[in-house]
């Protein structure tokens, strides 16, 4: 009895911070379903409240009669009991298969990572990174500097995004100059996933024109 009346703030504590963690781990609610967390969160709260309700049943019901010696509900509170058992057998599995379902919260933080190159030749040396680095609307950060890493200051620079195998024209984009020594190209929309060929053209001086390139992948959404 006293374990009993122990119990219920552990429990309630433990269920409490449960739905917290789900809130913040599931973000949406259409996550429940349409992802794999999701529906195993589902079925482990479907086992959970099985359990409790079990448990309950056992304390509340049958616990006292099979105190007082009936035989018929002592062998039900034994079986109960072993179906208890299963049950916590059960969520400790689906706990387990979370070791290979990320939840909703890091597939979004996943998604949002950009996609990123260092492009380096003699004349000159890029780091692009295009935000989030899937397909979609995306945006381009370039910091173009010297073959030996010194600053470069470009009169204009240029992106070209090509992927010849997908019949597509290649995007070309002029970037601007925010004035926080980075080139920038917010109006890019990257029509599908895959390796594309990114070349950056750098006017250097009104003579001199340097074409860099090299693979980055964009990932589907």
């Amino acid at each position: 009895c006293r374990f009993s009346q122990a119990i219920l703030p552990v429990v309630a504590v433990l269920v409490a911070t449960g739905i917290v963690l789900a809130v913040i781990q599931v973000q949406m609610p259409a996550a429940l379903l349409g992802t794999a967390y999701g529906r195993l969160l589902l079925v482990k709260l479907a086992l959970l409240f099985f359990l409790f309700t079990l448990a309950a049943t056992n304390r509340w019901k049958l616990t006292a009669p099979a105190e007082a010696g009936e035989t018929e509900v002592q062998r039900r509170l034994v079986r109960s009991i072993g179906v208890e058992m299963l049950i916590v057998l059960a969520i400790f599995g689906v706990a387990a298969g979370w070791r290979f379902t990320p939840p909703p919260r890091a597939l979004a933080i996943a998604a949002a990572q950009p996609a990123s190159i260092h492009i380096h030749t003699l004349k000159a040396m890029a780091d692009l990174s295009i935000t989030p680095g899937h397909a979609g609307p995306v945006a381009a950060s370039i910091v173009v500097m010297t073959g030996d890493f010194g600053p470069l200051d470009a009169k204009e620079v240029t992106l070209v995004l090509s992927k010849p195998d997908s019949g597509i024209e290649p995007i070309k984009r002029p970037a601007t100059k925010p004035g926080d020594g980075t080139w920038r190209v917010d109006d890019l929309v990257i029509p599908v996933a895959g390796r594309w060929t990114a070349r950056l053209d750098i006017l250097v001086s009104d003579f001199e024109m340097v074409k860099i390139e090299a693979p980055i992948d964009i990932r589907a959404e």
